[in-house]
């Protein structure tokens, strides 16, 4: 990958004065420039990367970090242009796109899935018997997006075999990452504060982004030649 160095030590740079302004509020108003930096900074690395792509393949990754983008401007707590629904909806939209490019590089092996599954119902159950005195008229919305986020990280499982090792881990890593912050998320407004919140949501979350466009970029179908048309 090019610039691969580069990228990371400004990644990382911008991920780290993000937590910080997020945790320092005399200095949260420079939020609004680098928390949209994470995915706009990832978005560039992945368009300097990806020429070899498809391009709907190209456009369905670029396109989810758009509304990510979208939706951490429309989150930023102290502005505004709050708000939860509209935030809530662009990154289930994300989700979606992320969704619909890694559709084509599942294998549904029934032996892992009926796990996975009964896994993700336990832990979706959880969530909602923790949450449900504080959602009133937000249940089924949050329903909806903890389904759809569930969803992703199953899609994200059953790679398995069908991609080479490093994308599968990389990726799964990053759909859990991104479960476990969303989950602080949710506990946090509608069960009980959690400490230090704001820095383990920002580390997961971003982490998770970036452990996921490196998994994209470093994707190759092993052994199955007939799919690479898919890449």
């Amino acid at each position: 990958m090019k610039y691969f160095k580069v990228f990371l030590f400004i990644f990382l740079l911008n991920l780290s004065l993000d937590i910080f302004f997020n945790n320092a509020k005399e200095f949260y108003d420079f939020r609004l420039y680098t928390k949209p930096l994470i995915t706009i900074i990832l978005g560039v690395f992945f368009y300097v990367n990806s020429g070899k792509m498809l391009l709907k393949n190209r456009l369905a990754v670029l396109f989810a970090l758009v509304f990510m983008c979208s939706g951490d401007i429309i989150l930023l707590e102290d502005t505004p242009s709050y708000s939860f629904i509209v935030g809530l909806c662009l990154f289930l939209i994300a989700l979606l796109l992320y969704s619909f490019y890694f559709y084509k590089q599942t294998l549904y092996d029934i032996d892992r899935l009926i796990p996975f599954l009964a896994v993700s119902m336990l832990l979706a159950l959880s969530l909602i018997y923790l949450m449900y005195d504080g959602l009133n008229n937000l249940l089924i919305p949050v329903m909806i997006y903890m389904v759809t986020f569930l969803n992703f990280m199953k899609i994200a499982f059953l790679r398995y075999k069908n991609v080479n090792i490093e994308s599968y881990r990389l990726v799964l890593i990053g759909t859990i990452f991104f479960t476990i912050s969303q989950m602080i998320v949710g506990l946090h407004a509608f069960h009980k504060a959690i400490p230090y919140k704001d820095i383990l949501i920002m580390l997961f979350y971003g982490f998770s982004q970036l452990c996921i466009i490196t998994g994209i970029l470093l994707l190759k179908y092993p052994e199955k030649e007939e799919l690479k048309t898919t890449v």
